[in-house]
């Protein structure tokens, strides 16, 4: 027999065998997908995450509700009205099954069979499909899956290389949407088409047909968006209005053609039953064109005028963002970053996959991946790998970070591979900031102002890799220490002034001469008498110098009344001071650079650190003398140009200290 008439006899079978009634799940604990088979030549196919709702297994004759775990050959998996799930192979590809959906697994001579009777499934081959080895019991999963996807009209074929393929299997028609890849279709008639990325294959009537995406109409009812200001302060002007207004502080919801701006902070725009979310942060300006919805899938049209745009894409659903010149569609949890430029946009996808959409022609952007988009002409836009920020955070507790206006930070782990990044501002991750898939062992963030990161990473198979968190805040104003005006008596007595950071001034007193009109104040260095290294002819009874005038050392001084005429009226008796430097600082103090100050190759780095710490300026280790003071040159990292500088001691988290330069040039 050939084998186009084992494909046909495969499709009859299929197609005859129709929608088993399925029983009900029986009184008893869930079936565990990773539970004993005992079935010794049992095929390990795939593994089922992302259980939610109704779901159900049959194996071996047996029905009832599931947990994730493996699923083998002859596995069938159904799920209810608020069911879904995933199906993870090997190497990466996953199926998310909707609600009221049923499929079986099983295998042929090309790959895996997934056998759909009804619902809708979404099969996504990632562009590092092949990369892992399947584990298991049982026979060992491909390197790359060649999947193929079966209904009772026909056979998709979706193949291993990257694609996105939504098949939604009705009673009577199935429609087979390409959204990144190229499929081949296989009619029941014996019927081949391919159909790429944007077209569809709908089959109705017993007719298969491929159908532009120019064809298709997909209806999205309207949904609301309601505004509200995170941080800082932001306006609104409704539609046909002149007059901007402050966002009130609880919120409002937004009408098509209403237009947002934002004076300082963040306003948050969140869509009626989503987790997806947009924020705008200072600068920016964005009318809403309007927002639908329909199933799992949600549309937002957005007018970004200026400034940036934030976009946290939910899990579990399908988004479109439509922007004047460029859509941006994902299937998933999702990071990315807008920004307006002169000559158009800037997107950056920190986590998640998506697709690029300028009229017909579509292009992936990856997790990692930063495009540029000109808005005249018809150039794809040009796509390059995103570099990790200036400033890396480990795993662990990483402290305290402070600064003035840092950008972004890049949060870092070990080991290669996809991996899936939460970050939020708490450790309970309720309030989330990003979540998705990311391709490299980082991830950029915004800095915030004030407040904490939390992250946590975790492989696709939900193994945690690493975790940490960092809390943040504006660096203080630099300590003046010892900045107190030290008083020194004349007397028989040595006076013995301990100071940090920088010698302090000095206040020296003494008793009136009833015929003075003035008094002179001299101090020399112990052993140097011959030339004062500070004088002073005051008239009051107390003689002042400012920080810095002497340094550490020991000093004789003395005070001389003056006549009228400025006559000494007797001898100046010699009284004994002395400056020691005491580093008892208990925080890093740096005396230079200061934030805003010029860039240039080298920057001079000068302070004092805790007599215990270790100190280092943008990664390389600065030596300290024996009073724990530096003063080094640093080149610049990043963009604007910065100087971190990081103090460890025993037994205490880690502290960072960024000093953000003024860039030069335009």
């Amino acid at each position: 027999m050939n084998s186009a008439r084992v494909l046909m006899l495969s499709l009859v079978v299929a197609s005859g065998c129709g929608d088993p009634q399925t029983p009900p799940p029986p009184a008893h604990a869930p079936v565990a997908a990773a539970g004993p088979v005992d079935a010794g030549s049992a095929v390990v196919l795939a593994q089922l995450e992302g259980v939610a709702g109704d779901v159900r297994l049959s194996r071996a004759g047996s029905t009832g509700p599931v947990v994730a775990g493996t699923l083998y050959a002859g596995d069938a998996v159904e799920t209810g009205a608020d069911g879904k799930a995933t199906v993870r192979f090997a190497d990466g590809h996953t199926v998310d099954v909707g609600s009221e959906a049923r499929f079986a697994l099983g295998s042929d001579s090309q790959g895996i069979v997934l056998t759909v009777a009804r619902g809708v499934v979404l099969s996504r081959v990632p562009a590092s499909a092949g990369t892992s080895v399947g584990s298991g019991s049982g026979s060992a999963a491909p390197t790359r899956v060649a999947l193929s996807i079966l209904t009772p009209f026909g056979l998709t074929r979706v193949g291993s290389e990257p694609s996105e393929v939504s098949v939604r299997v009705a009673e009577d028609a199935a429609h087979v949407e390409v959204k990144l890849g190229a499929i081949e279709f296989v009619s029941k008639d014996g019927q081949t088409l391919r159909a790429d990325a944007g077209e569809s294959v709908e089959v109705a009537s017993g007719r298969a047909q491929v159908v532009g995406r120019a064809a298709r109409v997909v209806e999205l009812a309207p949904i609301s968006v309601t505004l509200r200001t995170a941080s800082g302060r932001a306006e609104v002007k409704s539609k046909g209005s002149a007059r901007w207004r402050w966002v009130r502080k609880d919120g409002e919801e937004l009408a098509a053609g209403d237009g947002v701006r934002v004076r300082s902070g963040t306003a948050v725009l969140t869509l009626r039953d989503s987790a997806s979310l947009l924020s705008l942060t200072s600068g920016s300006e964005a009318v809403l064109e309007g927002a639908g919805q329909g199933g799992t899938s949600d549309e937002t049209r957005l007018d970004l005028r200026k400034g940036s745009l934030g976009l946290q894409l939910a899990a579990g659903r399908s988004s479109r963002v439509v922007l004047p010149t460029l859509s941006l569609e994902g299937a998933g949890a999702a990071r990315l970053a807008v920004q307006r430029t002169a000559s158009g946009l800037l997107v950056e996808a920190q986590a998640g996959d998506v697709t690029l959409v300028r009229g017909e022609a579509r292009q992936p952007l990856r997790a990692g991946e930063r495009a540029t988009v000109e808005s005249s002409g018809t150039a794809a836009p040009r796509v390059e790998l995103l570099e990790r920020a200036a400033m890396e955070l480990a795993p662990g507790d990483n402290g305290e970070v402070f600064h003035k206006g840092l950008g972004q930070v890049a949060l870092t782990w070990e080991g290669a591979g996809d991996a899936v990044v939460d970050v939020a501002q708490d450790s309970a991750f309720t309030r989330p900031i990003l979540t998705g898939l990311v391709h490299q062992p980082f991830v950029n963030v915004a800095a915030p102002a004030r407040g904490a990161l939390y992250w946590r990473v975790r492989k696709p198979d939900g193994t945690q890799v690493s975790a940490g968190s960092v809390r943040f805040a504006p660096e203080e104003a630099p300590k003046e220490l010892a900045r107190l005006r030290n008083v020194v008596p004349e007397g028989p007595e040595k006076t013995t002034i301990f100071y940090q950071d920088k010698p302090p001034a000095v206040t020296f007193t003494y008793g009136a001469e009833a015929r003075a009109t003035s008094y002179r104040v001299a101090v020399y260095l112990v052993g140097e008498l011959s030339s004062p290294v500070a004088e002073r002819t005051v008239s009051d009874t107390h003689a002042a110098l400012d920080a810095g005038a002497l340094r550490e050392g020991s000093y004789l001084w003395s005070v001389t009344p003056l006549s009228s005429a400025g006559a000494a009226l007797q001898g100046g008796r010699m009284n004994k001071l002395e400056l020691i430097y005491d580093n008892s600082v208990q925080e890093l103090v740096i005396e230079s650079p200061r934030n805003g100050q010029p860039a240039a190759a080298k920057i001079r780095a000068t302070g004092v650190a805790p007599v215990d710490s270790h100190l280092s300026i943008n990664g390389r280790p600065v030596t300290l003398d024996g009073k724990h003071r530096f003063d080094i040159w640093s080149v610049p990292v990043g963009t604007p140009p910065m100087l971190v500088f990081k103090m460890s001691r025993p037994g205490a988290p880690a502290v960072q200290t960024v000093r953000t330069l003024k860039q030069r040039g335009p």
